[in-house]
């Protein structure tokens, strides 16, 4: 799992193309309301470990500032 703040997911998103594995992969991602004082929303991205690769290099193309998350979650195998 990928868990994204919507200041990276929303424009990521924006930036593939509507026809790619990769934006059904980030359209198709529950939002999750974090129960704290200020709820923020987090983007849970379930995915495979190779869709994360495809998510990982779709980032390098269109929007380097989600490649620090997604590195971040291929190397904490929680549950990719």
């Amino acid at each position: 799992m990928i868990a994204m703040p919507p200041e990276h997911y929303d424009p990521f998103l924006a930036r593939c193309d509507i026809t790619s594995r990769e934006y059904s992969i980030l359209k198709n991602s529950p939002v999750i309301i974090e129960q704290s004082s200020d709820e923020k929303r987090v983007i849970e991205i379930r995915c495979e470990q190779d869709e994360a690769l495809m998510l990982l290099y779709a980032a390098a193309r269109h929007y380097p500032k989600a490649l620090p998350i997604i590195k971040n979650a291929l190397h904490s195998p929680r549950e990719l």
